[in-house]
């Protein structure tokens, strides 16, 4: 692998390249994204840094973006790449593209009449919206992304404790379903994890929040 074929650096090309951009311009995540993807699956990252977190915190210093946003480029195109191009993903733009990621919790296989308002740059984000709504016939419910921050080393004995809560919490009913992308069925367990906890040592929920 040359220099120029060198993910880390290709990484900082981009991240440079974005930080020129408007803050609110749309485009330019998809390529950073995807490159992040592969630094990922290659975990290279692991040369320098201790955790993946750790490389975003510092890609976010060059890019001028915060880590959340640049984790949520990276998801996005990870949940995207196996139904949209990066080039595509750039033209569908971001805010659309996380409408999309979204979707994909309901559904794993967009459907055709999503994806072609998708790539229609004259469907605004929130004609898009209504159409991934009418389709798949999902709430149009307002939220915000939330980030676990939970990145973290585990022994072996760690990691089968996680892995068995998440099987049993899988198989609780409602069985978590296989047809949604992989953080849809990461967010039905957690929250199930929650709804158990709060149940079992949460009491009043006033007191709970601590008011």
């Amino acid at each position: 692998m040359t220099e120029e074929q060198n993910p880390i650096h290709l990484v900082e090309r981009e991240a440079i390249a974005l930080s020129k951009l408007d803050a609110d311009c749309e485009r330019g995540y998809a390529h950073l994204g995807w490159l992040l993807l592969q630094v990922a699956s290659l975990q290279v990252w692991r040369l320098h840094f201790s955790t993946f977190k750790d490389y975003l915190k510092n890609v976010a210093t060059i890019a001028k973006k915060t880590v959340p946003q640049l984790h949520r480029y990276f998801l996005t195109v990870r949940d995207l790449s196996d139904t949209f191009s990066a080039d595509e993903m750039e033209r569908i733009g971001i805010t659309k593209a996380m409408q999309l990621r979204t979707a994909k919790d309901y559904a794993l296989v967009l459907p055709n009449a999503v994806i072609e308002a998708a790539l229609d740059t004259a469907v605004s984000s929130t004609a898009l919206k209504k159409v991934i709504a009418t389709t798949l016939k999902m709430p149009e419910a307002d939220g915000d992304w939330f980030d676990l921050d939970a990145e973290f080393y585990v022994t072996a004995e760690e990691r089968a404790l996680i892995e068995d809560a998440i099987r049993a919490a899988e198989h609780c009913e409602p069985v978590t379903k296989k047809t949604i992308s992989m953080s849809g069925q990461r967010k039905d367990i957690v929250l199930k994890w929650c709804m158990e906890f709060l149940a079992t040592y949460g009491g009043d929920s006033d007191e709970a929040r601590g008011s």
